[in-house]
């Protein structure tokens, strides 16, 4: 464990001495992740879809504020979907739009959060997300998730309906692109599903985190990884859906990871040593819990200095030559 809190506080060092840097570099690899992502799924437009315009924006996105990562992400993907259909674009505009307004309206600080909802899914843990915010963040946050959530089952649908869009007529009244496409979302049993358990995980993690229990952010994560487990996991069954139940065993198991990963990182306290205190003003009685932090300072390294053995010896006869005529052996140097 020690060496555990010595590379961790190694890190934070790290991290404040290198920000300007390190930052950049991490908005660069998440944006060429997502960027990557979207290009692999819906990659209609072509001239867009190749790696030197991927590194060209993510370059970009490094150097400006995360948002720039979602606002190029829809750019992105309004031109895939304009290759493919204009009145798909259309319905993603529109889709986009909501979107923007929900997140800038309660959570324009959450960037990361919505655009790493999408990658988590494809990586199969997007538990991690919702406890996550609960850990670290408000309830507000719910905006942000939802927003990824949304987006990347609406770019889902469209990849699952690519051949129906593609064979729909421009002129067809009975199934029109744009119909296609918004039944493809809205008629998602599955996404509701997984918005209510994200946004019920959330608030689970939320509470529990905040109360004056030993242990509270593990506590806080378990219920979130369990509530999560339990309502996907009957959900699928009720929907029929097959083939989820062992990605969502692995994708909790991995988010319970990750979680006691984060509270090491932030919330790495040591209950052994826990205070109760009481004090007093003119207007109220005061009861506090106090838990500290756990601690450890990196260790020094002392560099020692081994002489030579030619000075060994010069040292060594010089001295000896001192003693015998009876004088401060620094009047030889």
């Amino acid at each position: 464990m020690t060496g555990l809190l010595e590379l961790k506080e190694r890190l934070i060092r790290f991290f404040g001495k290198n920000e300007i840097y390190v930052v950049p570099v991490l908005k660069f690899i998440l944006a060429t992740v997502v960027f990557l992502l979207i290009n692999q799924n819906i990659g209609y437009m072509t001239r867009l879809a190749g790696l030197p315009v991927t590194l060209v924006l993510a370059l970009l996105c490094a150097v400006l504020p995360v948002n720039a990562i979602l606002l190029f992400a829809f750019i992105l993907i309004a031109a895939h979907l304009f290759a493919l259909s204009m009145d798909v674009c259309v319905v993603g505009l529109i889709l986009m739009l909501v979107i923007a307004l929900l997140y800038l309206r309660f959570s324009p600080k959450d960037g990361y959060y919505a655009v790493l909802t999408p990658i988590t899914f494809a990586l199969h843990t997007p538990y991690i997300m919702p406890i996550s915010a609960g850990l670290l963040r408000t309830p507000a946050s719910a905006a942000s998730i939802v927003s990824g959530t949304v987006m990347f089952y609406f770019l889902k649908g469209i990849k699952e309906n690519e051949a129906v869009l593609s064979a729909v007529e421009e002129d067809s009244n009975a199934a029109s692109k744009m119909v296609v496409a918004i039944n493809q979302l809205l008629g998602n049993k599955e996404m509701y599903l997984v918005l209510a358990t994200f946004i019920v995980i959330l608030l689970v993690v939320y509470v529990v985190r905040r109360l004056s229990i030993d242990h509270a952010w593990t506590v806080a994560s378990l219920a979130g990884i369990l509530i999560g487990l339990t309502v996907l996991t009957s959900g699928f069954v009720m929907l029929g859906i097959k083939g989820r139940i062992v990605w969502i065993i692995v994708g909790g198991v991995i988010s319970t990871v990750i979680a006691l990963i984060q509270q090491f990182l932030f919330f790495n306290l040591d209950y052994s040593r826990t205070e109760r205190v009481q004090f007093e003003d003119d207007e109220y009685y005061y009861y506090v819990k106090a838990v500290p932090k756990i601690y450890v300072t990196t260790k020094e390294k002392r560099v020692k200095r081994i002489a030579a053995k030619d000075e060994e010896k010069e040292r060594i006869s010089r001295k000896a030559l001192a003693e015998e005529m009876d004088i401060d052996e620094d009047l030889l140097k």
